[in-house]
Order: structure tokens, then sequence, then C-alpha cells
């Protein structure tokens, strides 16, 4: 299964970037949250199906929670299946990968802060946030329900410590480097087949001969479908493979090298996207120049990265010199090829779409406020979707309950995060699995960071208006524990 992605859901405190004017206390941008909720959306999909797929795509078997929507089923109710399924994938992570970016640099302030210890307690609490993400997500990765993103997005947030300062032209070098050199070398396993000087080179040790070995089975499918004796084989394997697996199980879980460079989310691709993020969020969101132009800017980078893609891999393909195969490799753009034309083309989504938010959510705030609910709440949200995926991998679907819930599983879920979520959000505060790693990591940097002697006894200059926290914020910018 493949996510898309877990999450900037951690940060919790996405604030308007530091002005170099403080004339109050800053708000939540609700935008963000808007396209955050958004992207727990379409985790969900890429997980458990398009809703109401049932009565879309009638002919897709839904009973089983392990089978995906038919995306190929006819007429217009598949059509419509299958676009969205395309849609969300890949994208839901790429979305939160820059939406993790942005939100790093609203906690941090867009203005460098003034003091060292200011700076200090700001990067404590960034690697708090990170290495309980890490824990997170290796012990969601236990349960193998899904392929879990926390742990990523850990890493992530520690690589991005040192740019949280950086000026905008520094940063965009950085992220350029990201996005030429990272791709290219996460793709290196798998297209060193392909090279005239190699003969198999790395990837023979790990990925050589899977597409030949699932085009065989694709082909032995084909010849024996007509054989019922053949496929009532084929079924009696599987239901004699053990169902129950154990509750933590490390064979899940990825290493440090899959973390940077061979997972299905790594840093050396996925840092492009939470740079790119922290580029946008020295802008001023609230402008409305600034959002038209994240959303025109959006379109035409998507456009130019999956437009580049299907010029050289069909008119162009015959062109090119080399095996066509290392073209197919380098310049794809389908979901989570994690080539530079595929981080570009996502990008361009993440950024129209977070343009897009911005222009709606102020015009539309009540009517959107589920889905902005369910952005502030995504960490939450994103363990809840893995933890009921593995209890539901436990429910017999011979039962007509059983059935229902394998059935209508993506539906369950989105009802949990625009009804249940509004809710706890609006009596409860932030989410409860939010609210503790938020005071936990303001906790430690206090603990590490004390504020100085002198500003304990008054002898402190008092906060000038550029660096002014305002009522309930802590001197480093972001939400105080109890402003929530």
């Amino acid at each position: 299964m493949r996510m898309r992605m877990a999450v900037t859901d951690a940060v919790d405190t996405s604030r308007e970037p530091e002005r170099a004017r403080v004339s109050g206390p800053r708000t939540r941008v609700a935008g963000v949250d808007v396209a955050r909720g958004l992207a727990i959306l379409g985790v969900f999909i890429a997980h458990m199906g398009v809703p109401l797929a049932a009565f879309l795509a009638p002919t897709a078997d839904l009973a089983d929670p392990a089978v995906y929507v038919d995306h190929a089923a006819e007429g217009f109710g598949g059509t419509v299946v299958s676009w969205v399924g395309t849609a969300v994938s890949g994208r839901s992570a790429a979305l939160f990968s820059f939406l993790a970016g942005l939100s790093l640099v609203l906690v941090a302030g867009r203005t460098r802060p003034g003091t060292r210890e200011d700076r200090n307690r700001i990067r404590v609490k960034v690697a708090v946030r990170a290495i309980l993400l890490i824990a997170l997500g290796y012990a969601l990765a236990t349960l193998g329900s899904l392929a879990v993103i926390l742990h990523f997005y850990g890493l992530f947030f520690l690589l991005a410590i040192p740019l949280l300062w950086l000026r905008i032209r520094h940063l965009l070098a950085v992220g350029a480097a990201v996005l030429l050199i990272g791709p290219q070398a996460a793709l290196v396993p798998y297209v060193s087949e392909y090279l005239p000087w190699s003969e198999g080179g790395y990837s023979s040790g790990l990925e050589a001969g899977s597409d030949a070995e699932w085009e065989e089975w694709d082909a032995k499918w084909e010849e024996k479908w007509d054989d019922p004796e053949w496929v009532a084989e084929q079924e009696a394997k599987w239901e004699e493979e053990p169902v129950d697996k154990p509750l933590f199980d490390v064979d899940y879980l990825e290493t440090p090298l899959d973390l940077v460079l061979l997972g299905i989310y790594p840093a050396v691709v996925f840092m492009a996207y939470v740079i790119a993020g922290m580029v946008v969020g020295r802008l001023d969101l609230r402008a409305l120049r600034t959002r038209l132009w994240l959303l025109g800017g959006g379109v035409a980078m998507a456009v130019v990265g999956y437009g580049t893609s299907w010029l050289l891999l069909n008119p162009f393909s015959g062109v090119l010199p080399g095996d066509e195969n290392l073209y197919a490799q380098l310049f794809a753009a389908y979901s989570h090829s994690n080539t530079t034309l595929e981080v570009v083309g996502n990008t361009g989504v993440a950024v129209a779409v977070l343009g897009l938010c911005l222009l709606v959510a102020d015009r539309a705030r009540i009517l959107l406020y589920p889905l902005a609910a369910a952005g502030a709440m995504t960490l939450t949200l994103y363990a809840v979707h893995g933890i009921g995926l593995w209890a539901l991998f436990h429910v017999p679907t011979d039962t007509g309950w059983g059935e229902f819930l394998a059935t209508y599983t993506v539906e369950i879920f989105f009802l949990v995060a625009l009804v249940a979520a509004p809710l706890w959000r609006r009596f409860l505060g932030a989410g409860p699995m939010e609210r503790p790693l938020t005071w936990t990591a303001n906790t430690v940097s206090r603990r590490l960071v004390p504020t100085p002697t002198a500003a304990v006894h008054g002898h402190a200059d008092p906060p000038g208006p550029a660096h002014d926290p305002g009522p309930g914020r802590s001197p480093d910018g972001a939400a105080s524990p109890d402003d929530r």
C-alpha cells in the first residue's frame, strides 16, 4: 500500500508568519488547515479506496478489505473512481511534505529571532517533534497495515533544522540542488542495470527481475483463468496463508538507509517538497496577490512537470538515444516514481492547492470548518486510520457487520474526519495526539534552553516590536501550551 502521506499533522501550530511588526496575537491560517484536511482525505482514498465506489463502480469486489477498488471498472462510475484515485495517489504525500515545510517556517517565524536562546529553543522544539514522530512512525509501522510516513517526516524535520532561517535565495539554491540530485540518487538502484557500462549493478540485488516476475504471473493468470481447478488451487493457497500476524512485527520496519534513499518516501527526494514549503512560508500568505500567484504558478509548474514527462516518453521517445527503459525510469511522472519531473509536477499541485485553499477559506470559513478542523488534527486522524486498518484485517468478512465495514471503510473514516474531528476541535481543543506532542516539545525546549536569569529578575530589555510574542505566545513565536 502506498500513501502518500503522514504528516505535517504533527505540526499543530500553523500560525501566520512573524511579521516585521506585530500588532497583536496571531491566528491560525485557515487555508493551511483546509489544505491539510484535503491531504488527509487523500490519504484515506489512497489507502482505502474512493468514497461511494460501491455505487459508482458496482463491479468492484469490496467485500475483502485487502482488495482495492477496481479502477478499471467500465462506465462513467468506473471513470470517476479511476480519476479520483489517480489524482490523490502520491500527491497527498507531496502535499503533506510541502505543508510540513510551510508549518516549520510558521513555527520558527518568518524572521530570524533576536536572541540565540530563542533560536535554540525553536531548534530543540522541532528536534523533539521529529524524535517523537520517528518513534510513533516506527510503532505504527509494526502493525503492517500501511506504508507509514511519520518516521520519514521526523527525519525531514531534523534535516530542515539548519535551513530554518536561511534567506529565500539560499533556500531556493538548496531546493534546486535537492531537486536535481536527489531523485537521481534514489533511482540509481533501479536504473543501473540499464546503463551501458553496467552488468546489473546494485539493482540486480534489489529489484532485478521484479517486473519480469509480475509479467510472468499475469501471463499465467491470463492463460489459466478458464481453468477452474487451477484457480481454486491458487485461492486455496491464499486461504492457507496465515492471516493473523503479530501485533508488533519488526519485519515491517525500514532501515535508516530506507529513510534516506531506498524507501517509498526517501528524504533525498521529499526534502524538495519540504524546502518548497519553507520558501512559500516566507511569503505573506494573507495577501491576495500572493494567493493568486500561488494558484497560477502552481498550475504552471504542474503543467511543466507532467507535460515534459509526457512529451519525453511519447512524441520524443524515439528520438532519445539509449535504452528506452532507462528513460522510462528517469522521466516518468506517475505516482511515487520519485523523479525530478514528478517532484516538479507534484510541487505545482501542492502550491496550487494551497493558493486555492487560501483564497476560498476566508470566504467560506463556516462551510469549510469541518475540513479545517480535520486538517488541524491530521496526526490523530492518520494514527487512527492506521490502527483502524489493522483492526479491520482481523474482522471476519463472512458476517453482515464485517462485510459492511469492509465495503464502506473509507466512508466511515470520512465521517470520523468531517464529523468527529470538528466536534472534538470545537469542544476539546487540540487533538488527543497533537496536544501531548506540543506539550512535550514546549516543555523540553524550556528545560534545555531556559530563559536567561536576567530576564527572570526583570533586568532584561522588554521585547521590541520585531519579536513581541503577543498574548498567549511563547517568545519563539509558536503557540504556548495553553494556546490551542
